[in-house]
């Protein structure tokens, strides 16, 4: 393993340096996938990700052991491919949480690669990124997971808003500050407190009436329906968004400031809606549903006879 590695480099040389447990994961490895060339490959992918984690040219062996642990196990599970999501986050995320990973990497980086394909489904992997790489090092298990929950939703995880809240709040203000992409010095409890009365408010973001975000889209172009939806009730139980009718089902659709996402449901009994009057929009259409987001009637999601978006719009006052 060791004459395809720089040995004069900080992964070579914890390969060498821990050798019993390199070859015992690596044999592990093997054995589960069938193939060793797979998992070599994987082992000198994943050495530049080591390296950019050393500290003056020495790699932590806690570092090592867990990125090569989790390569590994996943090249013997097939997802060390490239376009997957896990070898995406430790190539490109981890890296850039190096502050977090090098505090505990046996935490950061399994949760990192566990996370990794709800990311790619409902969030942004560069914002994710940049926002872990500003939050300062703790080694509290219970604050990293909070800060990698809170960052992953502030990265458009809408599903996990309300869960998100409530661990920002427990949170060491630095912490929270860091995954909420918050200006330094920001006291993140008011910021969370008008956010969670208000899903579309945030600091420096203009109030202005209008377009704040466009949900959905046609199946052929990577969309959820078929056909043109519907909005036909309000909000849902699970936060602040609707039910829409499309292709002879019910959705509910959440949605805030940061992401959205688009689920379908059991059941399709759900009221009809009049039109809302005095929508500033950049579009002539005949408003065919709306629903007041989260509960706001501020902020309402219109369905549009010709479209297969949903718009979530500011109302004018």
């Amino acid at each position: 393993m060791t004459a395809v590695l720089d040995r004069a480099t900080a992964f070579g040389r914890f390969v060498v340096q821990d050798r019993a447990f390199v070859d015992d994961v690596l044999r592990a490895a093997a054995a589960r996938c069938g193939d060793p060339e797979v998992v070599r490959t994987t082992v000198v992918d994943v050495a530049t990700v080591a390296d950019a984690l050393a500290d003056d040219g020495v790699l932590d062996p806690q570092v090592g052991r867990a990125l090569l642990s989790s390569a590994t196990d996943l090249a013997a599970r097939g997802r060390w491919r490239a376009g997957t999501a896990e070898r995406s986050a430790v190539l490109e995320v981890v890296p850039r949480a190096q502050t977090l990973v090098r505090a505990r990497p046996d935490v950061v980086v399994p949760l990192l690669v566990a996370s990794a394909r709800t990311v790619e489904r409902s969030a942004d992997a560069a914002v994710l990124a940049d926002l872990l790489a500003a939050a300062p090092p703790t080694d509290d298990v219970d604050h990293l997971r909070a800060t990698i929950l809170v960052a992953t939703w502030r990265a458009g995880a809408v599903r996990f808003r309300a869960a998100a809240l409530a661990a920002a709040v427990s949170l060491p203000a630095p912490l929270a500050v860091a995954a909420l992409g918050l200006a330094p010095g920001t006291a993140p409890g008011a910021v969370l407190d008008a956010h969670a009365a208000d899903p579309w408010w945030w600091p420096g973001r203009e109030q202005a009436p209008g377009v704040l975000r466009r949900v959905g889209g046609f199946r052929g172009f990577g969309g959820p329906w078929l056909a043109v939806p519907r909005v036909s009730s309000g909000a849902t139980e699970a936060g602040p968004g609707c039910h829409v009718r499309a292709d002879g089902e019910c959705w509910a659709v959440l949605a805030d400031l940061h992401g959205s996402a688009v689920v379908r449901l059991d059941t399709t009994d759900v009221p009809e809606r009049a039109p809302a009057p005095h929508l500033r929009v950049p579009w002539d259409d005949e408003v065919t549903g709306w629903s007041a987001a989260g509960g706001d009637p501020r902020v309402v999601v219109v369905s549009r006879r010709h479209s297969y978006w949903l718009d979530v719009v500011r109302v004018a006052s």
